[in-house]
């Protein structure tokens, strides 16, 4: 029996986000480390940790099968309050008005048509200033 074909869709979109992350220089000089979706215990400051918290699918008729239009949240914790909005701002340079492409390295793609900040808030959790971003990815579906 054949092993089923892998695909990756909208919901893979939190490892192109991650990859943007890690390539991005002034995020990579600032974080100690960037987290999918919980940071481990005792996480050295300051950090990212990333999220998909939303996700909406637009059918079409016709050809292709629409676009998926997807949350991810991007928590950015430090020790001050200046470092969580210097490491909020490197997030937003980096992912802000931006295409991009996924390639998992086995000839899958993803490719995120635009990211856009839809919206932020700050706040104190675990002993750290925290600054939330809410990103808006566009995918189209293939």
């Amino acid at each position: 029996m054949a092993a089923p074909s892998k695909s990756v869709t909208s919901l893979s979109v939190g490892l192109l986000v991650r990859d943007l992350l890690i390539s991005d220089e002034r995020v990579a000089a600032m974080a100690t480390k960037i987290y999918p979706v919980v940071a481990e215990a005792n996480a050295q400051l300051p950090y990212v940790c990333y999220r998909r918290a939303n996700f909406d699918r637009q059918l079409a008729k016709g050809p292709g099968q629409g676009a998926d239009t997807v949350a991810v949240e991007m928590l950015c914790y430090a020790k001050t309050y200046a470092e969580s909005i210097d490491l909020a701002e490197a997030v937003r340079a980096c992912l802000d008005h931006q295409s991009a492409v996924y390639d998992d390295g086995d000839g899958h793609r993803l490719a995120a048509r635009s990211i856009d900040l839809e919206g932020s808030e700050e706040g104190w959790a675990d002993d750290a200033y925290a600054q939330s971003l809410v990103f808006t990815v566009r995918v189209n579906n293939v």
